[in-house]
């Protein structure tokens, strides 16, 4: 079995609690997933069966969406509501929905430098990062610069439960921890602000609403019903370049040989070869020589 899913992850199960299930329902061992979600964090993860999983690092990069919470006046050691929170007295006069909304324009269509949180699964040094926050050691981490297409003010504040709250919408960059940008968004506002909820909306043409929770994938394969295992060509529409690939050059490709860029593909850029309407390699141009950089249905 080879294809890709939809899946939506839902609230207090791990990325891999995901892989595990899918792996128990459609009884196959070879399942991965792109973009790891936080357990309190929910919506799209995008999951690979078979060869699938070789597209996990394309189909992943596409564009993220996020519906989030920031709360206002609150510490945390991982940037959210589950860690060691200290709440923080700030003016009210720093908190308005003006203010709000003007930091929110401000960093819209901007690329900033953000370093992961420690407690975020990065690693450092051969160890995962919240295996140093958990010996309560903090280190230096690498940065990265990660672009924010857009941020939306989606409700303006409310108070709820001792706290004023804000609910955003979020386009970024792969890579961009939300839970690193309400803290930054505080910052710029001069109050702690920490993320509240989490729900990922899109990734590339992967949307939340066709995507499948795991009981609905149980019960479809119990029918004999797999509409939600998606063709590596599905998987990969909008994603990148697709070319269609001649027979000679089909040919090459399942001896692992190099081809002339008869494609006119532009230098450095990595595309889909289709053959006979199927993905079965992503290719990569380098000085006019196409480079076979992923085998899939070869």
């Amino acid at each position: 079995m080879n294809g890709i899913i939809n899946v939506y992850k839902e609230k207090g199960m791990t990325s891999h609690d995901v892989v595990y299930g899918v792996r128990r329902i459609l009884k196959t061992k070879k399942v991965g997933h792109a973009g790891t979600l936080d357990p309190e964090a929910e919506g799209v993860l995008v999951v690979g069966i078979g060869k699938g999983t070789r597209l996990l690092e394309y189909v992943g990069d596409g564009y993220k969406v996020y519906e989030g919470e920031i709360v206002f006046g609150l510490n945390s050691d991982t940037e959210d509501m589950h860690g060691t929170l200290e709440k923080v007295e700030y003016s009210l006069e720093l908190l308005e929905n003006s203010k709000l909304e003007k930091v929110f324009d401000s960093l819209s269509g901007t690329i900033i430098s953000q370093k992961p949180p420690m407690y975020s699964s990065v690693k450092v040094k051969g160890r995962k990062l919240y295996q140093y926050a958990r010996a309560g050691i903090e280190i230096e981490r690498p940065s990265k610069n990660i672009e924010i297409s857009n941020l939306l003010l989606k409700q303006h504040l409310y108070y709820e439960n001792g706290y004023w709250r804000a609910r955003f919408i979020a386009g970024v960059s792969k890579g961009t921890y939300i839970r690193t940008l309400c803290v930054h968004i505080g910052n710029l506002l001069g109050i702690p602000a920490v993320m509240g909820s989490l729900t990922r909306v899109q990734i590339g043409h992967f949307l939340i609403n066709t995507s499948f929770k795991l009981e609905a994938l149980a019960e479809m394969e119990n029918k004999g019903d797999r509409s939600f295992l998606l063709s590596f060509r599905e998987a990969i529409i909008d994603q990148m370049l697709q070319v269609e690939i001649d027979n000679d050059s089909y040919s090459k490709i399942k001896l692992g040989q190099k081809i002339e860029n008869i494609f006119l593909v532009d230098d450095q850029v990595i595309f889909a070869g289709i053959y006979q309407n199927e993905l079965v390699c992503i290719l990569k141009n380098e000085n006019g020589i196409l480079r076979i950089i992923k085998n899939v249905g070869v």
